[in-house]
């Protein structure tokens, strides 16, 4: 699939759609060092080549209509995490989920792939799955931890999975608003754990699969685990088909 990554970070997101087989064509990233990041990984061939937008506030979303089968991103959770000030997803920071549904309802993808703080249970869970559903958007969520896909720390984070009714003809999917933990097969977590253990020995230091060094803190603490974001789509995409 096609993907639009959005608050792309430094890659980690934009990695567990590669291991799910998708192809990223465009990312948008304000801060600098992050984009400067996802840029160096093409260069370094880790990623295809794809433009990186700098604001989601000014991106237009409808000239890749039709393009981009999905749309992703973890849209900031400084208002709704336990460490931010509880402002909720009208924050200043949270409040950008406003431009990334804009955002969706421009490209109308298949897909929506959202990441957050399981916190978003409590403070704005509802806004966004209302949003979703009021274009027509069916969603899973549930929430996973780092630790669930062999990772040596416990990271949870709330994961949707949203599918569009309008372009399948799929309905009556519905809603799984508890958030309740996602249970992984112990196959799973064997498999990922050991890939996980490979990928830690190789970048020695790195708390979440991703970036790495002291002058990086901020985009570790803020970076998507790959083998996470895997595991969560197909957990939650499973769910779907199934119903």
């Amino acid at each position: 699939m096609r993907e639009l990554a959005l608050f792309a970070g430094a890659g980690g997101g934009i990695l567990g759609g590669k291991l799910l087989g998708w192809r990223t064509v465009c990312a948008v990233e304000i801060n600098s060092y992050r984009a400067r990041r996802l840029l160096q990984r093409q260069t370094e061939g880790h990623f295809s080549p794809f433009p990186v937008w700098d604001d989601v506030c000014s991106f237009n979303g409808f000239p890749w209509r039709g393009f981009v089968d999905v749309v992703s991103g973890g849209f900031p959770c400084q208002d709704i995490s336990v460490a931010g000030k509880g402002a909720g997803i009208d924050g200043e920071f949270s409040g950008l989920w406003h431009e990334m549904f804009r955002i969706i309802c421009e490209v109308r993808p298949r897909f929506v792939f959202v990441e957050n703080s399981p916190m978003l249970t409590r403070r704005g869970l509802d806004r966004v799955l209302g949003d979703l559903a009021s274009v027509d958007f069916d969603a899973e969520c549930g929430v996973l931890s780092a630790e669930e896909a062999g990772a040596p720390q416990i990271r949870e984070r709330i994961w949707i999975v949203a599918h569009s009714t309008k372009i399948d003809g799929e309905s009556g999917m519905g809603f799984r608003q508890g958030a309740e933990p996602i249970q992984r097969t112990r196959e799973e977590s064997r498999t990922y754990s050991k890939r996980w253990m490979e990928s830690v020995r190789r970048n020695a230091g790195s708390g979440n699969g991703m970036a790495y060094r002291v002058d990086r803190t901020e985009a570790i603490g803020d970076g998507q685990v790959p083998a996470v974001v895997r595991l969560a789509w197909n957990i939650l995409n499973n769910i779907r088909k199934s119903e």
